[in-house]
């Protein structure tokens, strides 16, 4: 069942689809799955986050200190290159262009940095606005904290082993839970399309096309080029030694996965010894960059652009520092994209009613979201390898 998911949620959408468009006065009969599928996804959001995100900050104590901050930096640099690089494109393009969901209402309100009001929302004074992300952006840097914390004291370590347990358990509900996905996508597509009609076939066409050419562009000028200024490999080279790991990435959609292949690959193809890859290749296996990068940036940008919110640049700047923080969280589980896009939306204030429509298509995103989340593990670990062996040199 789990390896057939995808195909039961694609199949799930065209047959949504069809009801959608020829037996529309029969739709309001299932809506209720998938307003429940997403109302539970939403109480879902707040302790995934919190405990992937703890779990994540104090495991990263036990990596050497001066490479993983060397790591670090290069993804932090790599991701926002290709989320403004993607940006970019989203805005040239328009994918969302001839089409607003003009009778959804957004009722969000625009966040702004404001350093006091995040202090006070650390202690949540709406229970229900809390559990349902609200107060994310503060679960978020609350979760840094208790991490960190955590790491710094003996008995952290028990507090941190209860909350990995929790997040395995939450993790193994999540994975249950996504047997629902492709019932919940038939009900929510097919009352999209009995309300919208089939002009958001386009709509979805242009945004997995779109996803596509950011990926593209994400391979020659934040990957390909990096690569070739710093180290003078070719990219014919660079290519034919990476590619071959595009198969499993293509067919497993799981960076988790392909670790073992991708840490093969980077030893016996690009001759990195292990000491560097062991660090480096977990680390962007955990945190996942580029391919969020470009995931968050059309997600946002194309949701923002469907449902008429602005986009200023202080909303901008709170997009791209919010994909940073979720994009660390991202949980391994079948579509759990899904789960990061709704977290990431719900943050933003803007409308869930999409995610029906994104869970259908996300087999063909996550394809290549993948593919460039390893293929920028492989090109973080050839240029850290490299700049530490100009730093032996210099000593």
């Amino acid at each position: 069942m789990k390896k057939n998911l995808s195909l039961f949620t694609f199949i799930a959408l065209i047959l949504g689809i069809i009801f959608g468009l020829f037996f529309s006065t029969y739709v309001d009969a299932i809506a209720f799955i998938g307003t429940w599928y997403i109302t539970f996804l939403k109480y879902m959001i707040v302790p995934v986050v919190f405990t992937s995100i703890s779990v994540s900050v104090f495991d990263s104590r036990k990596l050497k200190n001066r490479l993983i901050i060397k790591t670090v930096v290069l993804f932090a640099l790599m991701f926002i290159a290709t989320f403004l690089l993607s940006s970019l494109v989203v805005v040239l393009v328009n994918p969302a262009k001839g089409f607003v969901l003009e009778n959804v209402e957004w009722t969000g309100t625009t966040t702004t940095f404001n350093v006091g009001d995040m202090f006070l929302n650390l202690i949540p004074r709406d229970l229900k606005k809390f559990l349902t992300g609200s107060y994310l952006f503060s679960v978020i840097i609350f979760s840094f904290l208790v991490g960190y914390l955590c790491s710094r004291f003996e008995k952290g370590k028990d507090a941190i082993d209860l909350i990995r347990k929790v997040k395995d358990f939450l993790f193994k509900i999540l994975e249950y839970f996504m047997y629902l996905t492709p019932f919940a996508v038939f009900s929510l597509i097919s009352v999209t399309v009995a309300k919208y009609g089939v002009v958001l076939l386009g709509v979805g066409v242009r945004y997995i096309l779109a996803a596509y050419l950011c990926a593209l562009l994400t391979l020659i000028f934040i990957m390909i080029l990096p690569v070739l200024l710093i180290t003078k490999m070719s990219p014919a080279e660079f290519l034919k030694k990476v590619n071959k790991i595009w198969l499993m990435t293509i067919t497993t959609c799981s960076s988790s996965a392909t670790l073992p292949y991708t840490i093969k690959t980077c030893n016996e193809e690009f001759g990195i010894p292990s000491e560097i890859t062991d660090v480096v290749v977990p680390l962007g296996c955990t945190i996942h960059m580029c391919g969020g990068a470009v995931s968050f940036s059309l997600l946002g940008l194309f949701c923002s652009s469907l449902f008429g919110v602005e986009v200023t640049l202080s909303r901008y700047l709170l997009m791209l520092v919010s994909a940073v923080l979720i994009n660390m969280s991202a949980p391994g589980i079948p579509n759990g994209g899904v789960v990061i896009g709704a977290t990431y939306l719900q943050l933003l204030g803007i409308p869930l009613d999409f995610i029906g429509f994104y869970s259908g298509i996300y087999k063909l995103l996550d394809m290549v979201y993948t593919s460039l989340n390893v293929t920028g593990d492989i090109t973080a670990n050839v240029i850290i390898n490299s700049l530490t062996k100009a730093d032996v040199k210099k000593e």
